[in-house]
């Protein structure tokens, strides 16, 4: 029995989705006609790809969507190389942002895509990094920005800015009084971190001085903004990476220390798969968030 794109088109819908019901609206089919769809493609490949009790994929599932999404990916190439490359900036976009960068990206961000890319059907994904990355490896995603250089087959990293590191300090802190601080004099034990998972997190902790006493108190945040509550409740400090900055108000920046000598932080990179018809949109995309990180830090700075 052959495949066939509708096929592919069907199970990939499904799988997005979770539902056949929503996946046949998506598809433009009714409810049992993509059971039907489904069920051949399993017949043509011998296994059973989605566990209908479960309402999830199966291991081999998993495997087949990956594979499906790069074969409809090729027919639009295929496509767009007979049409003579036809317009890139038009359509979906699937971009995945890492938790740490899009509040403060992302609302400014946002609106100058709009504005550039009008014709650009924008879907952003809040995630963890290496999520993100399996998203992107499966097709799931376009595009990605992370704050980690990721090595991994077939994506691409392109770096795009680099964000310094500014400490946020308690004023009952004995380095409240310091006019900048070194890395070194932070000790872990006083520092209020993200959750695993976040690569924040492990490059925080990498700054700081190595824990000398067990911490009174053991928090697991996934929100900077939550830090920054307890910095200013409990105590102790936080690090901020440098495009959140332009979020807080006057009276908030008087607990900001710069770190001397100058030079922790991170690097703000895409993630791309490697020929990507969505190239283009993410260099664009890319270059737009450059620009807007930029603009934060001068505002940050004035």
């Amino acid at each position: 029995m052959r495949l066939t794109l509708d096929q592919l088109r069907s199970l990939v819908a499904l799988a997005e989705e979770g539902s056949f019901t929503l996946a046949a609206e998506r598809v433009y089919l009714s409810q049992p006609a993509l059971s039907i769809q489904i069920r051949k493609l399993e017949e043509a490949l011998g296994a059973k790809l989605f566990d209908r009790k479960k309402g999830t994929l199966t291991e081999a599932g998993r495997v087949a969507v990956a594979q499906a999404r790069r074969v409809l990916e090729e027919v639009e190439r295929l496509t767009l190389l007979v049409r003579g490359g036809g317009a890139p900036f038009q359509g979906p976009f699937r971009l995945g942002v890492i938790p740490t960068l899009t509040p403060y990206l992302l609302p400014r961000l946002l609106p100058k895509l709009q504005e550039r890319y009008p014709g650009l059907e924008l879907e952003i994904r809040e995630d963890l990094t290496p999520n993100l990355v399996q998203a992107l490896q499966e097709g799931g995603l376009d595009a990605g920005l992370v704050g980690t250089e990721e090595n991994h087959p077939g994506l691409r990293t392109t770096p795009l800015f680099r964000e310094a590191f500014l400490a946020y300090v308690s004023p009952n802190h004995w380095l409240y009084s310091r006019e900048s601080i070194h890395p070194l004099e932070i000790p872990q034990e006083d520092t209020w971190v993200l959750s695993e998972g976040h690569c924040l997190r492990d490059q925080v902790l990498s700054v700081c001085r190595p824990s000398l006493t067990k911490r009174r108190v053991e928090f697991q945040s996934g929100s900077l903004e939550t830090l920054l509550f307890l910095v200013e409740g409990v105590g102790g400090l936080t690090l901020l990476p440098e495009v959140a900055l332009w979020t807080l108000p006057e009276a908030k920046r008087a607990h900001l220390r710069p770190l001397t000598p100058p030079g922790a932080g991170r690097t703000v990179y895409l993630l791309l798969r490697e020929g990507s018809l969505k190239t283009r949109v993410a260099q664009g995309v890319a270059e737009e968030a450059v620009r807007t990180f930029q603009a934060l830090r001068l505002e940050a700075q004035a």
